[in-house]
């Protein structure tokens, strides 16, 4: 009964006061992560909290260090061929945010964390996997500031990674 009236005062004070909700919180981190994007065509910024609500780490849509970016050389391949979104990875010069911060964290760090997204509403097969291989259990979307958060469960992407192998 301690817990329920703890969270539900919380909840009040955190609406009177004005207090940000966690995850509004961790998406307005991963926003400015985004701000560090030098892809031309999208900016993607990720961050994974731990189930304590620490940082383990973040990430941004960009080329490898040392490679150079689209930005630096005034075209996006993407973009000149009209490729469509999600489609023909192979042709992009840059590493999504999601496998980014993955990479910057490891999979210790990833293990039972949440991932917070910015700028996309949704999460390519690729970025599926990572996230899954890494031991991620939810992740939260916000294509720009006046979209609705999208929660996406790990559970269920493992569902749908399933469902895709079972038809090869």
């Amino acid at each position: 009964m301690f817990i329920y009236w703890y969270e539900k005062r919380d909840f009040v004070y955190n609406k009177i006061m004005g207090i940000k909700s966690w995850t509004d919180y961790f998406l307005d981190m991963a926003k400015t992560c985004s701000s560090r994007s030098n892809c031309l065509r999208a900016q993607v910024g990720a961050i994974i909290v731990g189930q304590d609500k620490k940082i383990k780490a973040t990430g941004y849509n960009g080329t490898p260090s040392g490679v150079e970016s689209c930005y630096e050389r005034g075209e996006c391949y993407r973009i000149k061929n009209n490729i469509p979104s999600g489609t023909c990875y192979e042709t992009c010069r840059s590493i999504h945010a999601e496998q980014n911060a993955i990479i910057q964290a490891g999979q210790d760090r990833c293990m039972g964390a949440t991932m917070y997204i910015y700028g996309h509403n949704f999460i390519c097969i690729l970025c599926k996997r990572f996230i899954v291989q890494a031991g991620i259990v939810d992740v939260y979307l916000k294509k720009d500031d006046n979209s609705e958060i999208v929660h996406v469960s790990v559970a269920d992407i493992k569902k749908e990674l399933e469902e895709q192998t079972a038809l090869v």
